[in-house]
């Protein structure tokens, strides 16, 4: 399945985010060497609002004081002696609008499912932070070196001229941070070789450089005109930068630094808890103490006595709740430790005493687990198998190159294999079976797999026992089958042998007396005097003696036909559907092959019964009106159909088993090696399809030769 570009559903009461997102892709959106992925960070999803915040309100921020300038020169106020601009310079206004915008672009590394639109946002971003750099570096040369005037013409336009105040450089301490913010910005995710982050650096120094101003402002000490060589900055400007320095931290709550901050362990969990309340502390009580002495309720020498009082009692307070926060930390760890220990114990029992072979590999196919039974099939102690591979290990390189390959796969697709193989041990070749299932990490990446092989040697000489044996049963079978059909075939030939006899006897004994008597009646017909009584009594005589030489010519074609002997099977199924159609009234229609054909004796008997068999069958259930009788033949094959419009047959009937008419065709059809397939619905008639191969023919013929 698809993951979707981005999506990211916050559930408040649970305090989890679910992000579905290819964040493992690192080659999508980290375009330089040494670059990782930054957010979102799992353990802290609900963070990603604070740089989007950051971002936001220092565009807006920006976007609204440069729609605020005016012409006028810019004023100064003085607060706290301290002196500040009414208005912020026009070059600042730029390098933080654009900061915040480039911040804003690299938020989220990857958030479109175009890899080059995402490339295009990326690069777009970093030309932002790039011109902030130049923008910064141009104005701190300006500063240093004098070259304002040169700045100002190259950065001002027609456009914007009437409205930009002539003092529009950066001051020294706003250049610096314009500096550290653009090259932040545009090393947001490199990393050096000892796993360090620049940005994080730099984002530190702008925030610690602007608590400067900050600190001027809030307990009136000059710092700002003894530190900074240029004149001071509007008041607006220290927090901007504060702002974009925190979205840079939180923007990549993964790196280093903030990953300390951020970790779930005790550590990060008493940074988190203390360092904000102590230093929103700190600076409240200085404040109010301030503030105290301001409205008169005490002395000013009072004030550091009673701020390190209260504030001595407050941070007592937070260490001693982080002390019993650790405590409740450290017992549930202590509890967790036993659980995991038992836990442990188990699966090492379960390990060392299971009959199966449970070892684990990395992705490199490398063993980092091996139980006993493990080792005893690689032969080998724990020592000399870890860290090795499979091919390095067994020392028969097929097992080996099917266990490296079945590897392979189920890192690749991330879904359990199993795959069988042999090896040879000292107790001889044993046969198991390996069950691969990928082992997943906490994000969900393949980190190696795990594997179970079960002994089934045993099994496999009782699977090759029962098949053997099946083997032998079904030879067995197919013997007795074709025993049987031979004393089908050879009680089938009987049967016709004893049919043909009755036939000739009726033909050459009843035939002949038929014959005499009819003569015999005839020359006493002629010496009896012409009287109407006796004449009709003699034409009844005559009907009856011709009823009973027809019943005896059906009764004997019906037994053997003799058109069949003389004339072929083509003459003998044109005279049955003839017979059929005079008997029972149903239109026959037959279409035979126009050249002469001649099979043996045997195919020939057998194809005639098939259609008396079927015709009969018809004429007592199908009540139909038509019925057609096809004959053909390839080189290989003989091809019969009867099929009728009578009122058919229903599925659930089986039309193969019902009657013996149907049985018998099917046996005679199987004898031949043939088969024989019935077609019915109801209402919609039946047709009977038989296949006869031409080989068992040409057989037949060549064995009558003999």
């Amino acid at each position: 399945m698809k993951r979707p570009a981005l999506k990211l559903v916050f559930i408040a009461s649970k305090k989890n985010v679910e992000v579905s997102q290819p964040w493992i892709l690192r080659s999508q959106f980290c375009a330089i060497k040494n670059m990782t992925p930054a957010f979102p960070n799992p353990a802290f999803p609900s963070i990603y609002w604070i740089p989007v915040l950051a971002a936001a309100v220092l565009t807006i921020f920006s976007a609204s004081l440069l729609l605020g300038w005016h012409t006028e020169s810019a004023p100064t106020f003085t607060f706290n002696e301290n002196v500040f601009l009414a208005l912020s310079r026009s070059h600042t206004i730029i390098a933080m609008m654009l900061a915040g915008l480039s911040l804003g672009m690299q938020i989220n590394p990857a958030p479109f499912a175009v890899r080059i639109a995402n490339r295009l946002l990326r690069f777009t971003a970093q030309g932002l932070a790039l011109f902030v750099l130049l923008l910064g570096i141009c104005s701190l040369v300006g500063i240093v070196f004098g070259i304002e005037a040169a700045i100002h013409s190259f950065f001002s336009s027609s456009r914007f001229e009437q409205f930009l105040p002539d003092k529009h450089t950066m001051s020294f301490l706003t250049a610096i941070c314009s500096i550290l913010a653009g090259c932040g910005l545009l090393l947001l995710d490199y990393k050096t070789g000892n796993n360090r982050y620049p940005a994080e650096y730099c984002a530190l120094a702008i925030a610690a450089l602007m608590c400067i101003p900050m600190i001027n402002f809030l307990f009136n000490v000059q710092l700002l005109s003894r530190l900074v060589p240029a004149a001071a900055i509007s008041r607006e400007v220290p927090p901007a930068f504060v702002v974009l320095a925190i979205g840079m931290l939180f923007s990549r709550p993964s790196h280093r630094m903030m990953a300390i901050l951020f970790s779930p362990a005790p550590g990060g969990r008493l940074l988190r808890s203390v360092l904000p309340a102590t230093l929103v502390l700190l600076v409240t009580l200085d404040l109010l103490a301030k503030w105290g002495a301001h409205q008169g309720f005490y002395n000013a020498e009072l004030n550091s006595p009673l701020a390190l009082l209260v504030g001595g009692a407050l941070l007592m307070v937070l260490f001693w709740r982080a002390a019993l926060m650790l405590n409740h930390e450290y017992g549930t760890r202590l509890k967790g430790e036993a659980k995991l220990a038992r836990t442990n114990g188990l699966i090492r029992i379960v390990s060392d005493f299971t009959t199966d072979a449970i070892s684990v590999k990395d992705r490199k196919g490398r063993y980092i687990f091996a139980n006993p039974m493990a080792l005893k099939i690689l032969g080998r102690g724990l020592d000399t198998v870890i860290g090795h591979t499979s091919g390095e290990l067994l020392t028969d390189p097929e097992a080996a190159a099917n266990i490296e390959e079945s590897n392979r796969t189920v890192l690749k697709e991330g879904k359990a294999q199993a795959i069988e193989f042999s090896v040879n041990t000292p107790t001889g070749q044993r046969t198991y079976y390996l069950t691969t299932a990928p082992w997943f990490g906490k994000q969900g990446e393949v980190l190696g797999t795990v594997g179970i092989a079960t002994d089934i040697t045993d099994r496999k000489r009782s699977e090759d026992a029962l098949k053997a044996q099946e083997a032998r049963l079904e030879k067995l079978v197919e013997t007795r089958t074709l025993e049987v059909r031979e004393l089908i075939g050879h009680l089938e030939t009987m049967r016709e042998e004893e049919k043909r006899a009755i036939a000739r006897e009726l033909h050459d004994d009843m035939g002949a007396s038929l014959t005499a008597l009819n003569m015999h009646l005839a020359i006493l017909f002629q010496q009896i005097p012409n009287d109407p009584g006796i004449a009709e009594r003699v034409v009844q005589i005559n009907a009856l003696l011709g009823s009973v030489t027809a019943t005896k010519r059906r009764i004997q074609n019906g037994l053997r036909p003799d058109k069949l002997d003389i004339f072929g099977i083509k003459t003998a199924i044109t005279d049955q559907a003839q017979d059929f159609e005079n008997y029972t009234g149903v239109t026959c229609a037959v279409s035979l092959p126009d050249e002469d054909i001649k099979y043996s004796s045997e195919l020939e008997i057998s194809l005639f019964r098939m259609v008396q068999e079927a015709l009969n069958n018809i004429a007592k259930h199908a009540k139909a009106t038509h019925v057609d009788i096809i004959l053909d033949d390839d080189e290989e094959y003989l091809y019969l159909t009867i099929r009728d419009n009578g009122i058919g047959m229903a599925v659930e009937a089986k039309p193969y088993n019902p009657t013996h008419g149907l049985r018998g065709m099917r046996e005679r059809a199987t004898y031949f090696g043939g088969s024989i397939s019935i077609d019915s619905k109801p209402g919609c008639g039946t047709r009977i399809s038989i296949v006869l191969p031409r080989l068992v023919e040409m057989v037949a013929s060549s064995a009558a030769t003999a």
